[in-house]
């Protein structure tokens, strides 16, 4: 009995791992735009922690941060240090479990107070990035603040309506559902009119060969 239960609980952990998908292609212009916050930072401590599974354990990555891009966070955090909390339970979350400077794209999670990231973002260390992409960076940064500033009694509003979210991860982790399931049903749309035209085109071709069998047979 106890074999049966670590099956299926195998099983089911093997399928949440690969559950993930995205919308879309990754680039860094969508990266910013869904992350709450974009910065570049140091991973200099690297622990793992209890996840409830004897094999698995959750990571916690503490950084030093050095630069932000990007950051909606009012009340000032993550100005110098952050924690990423990534779980391999949660088939989207990012793992760092090595440290060195990286560019990091993630969430809030204002639930526990850490950061998170996941394969939707794109994930670099800080020497893969081009010159170019260092440029684009800016480039959104500037467009970002300037759009913070024009907007900050709507920013305000937003800010109190998220304290009534029950939890960052779980809206974001029902977009992305919510987003793959448009995905999908316009796929079967596609295929379903594709599949109807074909079938009519049948009809109208296999009407065709009777009709031209009848002419031959009556003459």
């Amino acid at each position: 009995m106890k074999f049966r239960v670590f099956l299926l609980s195998l099983l089911l952990f093997s399928v949440k791992i690969a559950a993930c998908k995205c919308n879309g292609e990754l680039s860094l212009q969508s990266s910013f735009k869904n992350a709450d916050l974009v910065f570049i930072g140091e991973v200099y401590d690297v622990t793992e922690v209890p996840s409830g599974f004897k094999t698995v354990q959750n990571v916690l990555s503490k950084i030093s941060i050095s630069k932000i891009y990007k950051s909606n966070n009012d009340a000032g955090y993550y100005q110098q240090n952050a924690t990423l909390f990534g779980s391999p339970l949660h088939s989207c979350d990012v793992l760092f479990t090595q440290k060195g400077k990286y560019l990091i794209f993630a969430y809030d999670e204002k639930d526990t107070g850490f950061l998170y990231s996941d394969q939707c973002f794109i994930q670099k260390r800080l020497d893969q990035l081009s010159s170019k992409e260092l440029k684009e960076l800016e480039s959104l940064s500037t467009q970002y603040k300037k759009l913070s500033e024009n907007s900050g009694s709507s920013a305000y509003t937003n800010l109190i309506v998220e304290d009534f979210n029950p939890s960052d991860r779980k809206i974001n982790e029902q977009k992305l559902e919510i987003a793959t399931l448009h995905q999908l049903n316009n796929k079967y749309r596609t295929i379903i009119y594709i599949s109807v035209f074909v079938v009519i085109m049948l009809l109208i071709a296999l009407t065709s060969i009777i009709k031209q069998k009848k002419q031959h047979s009556n003459r």
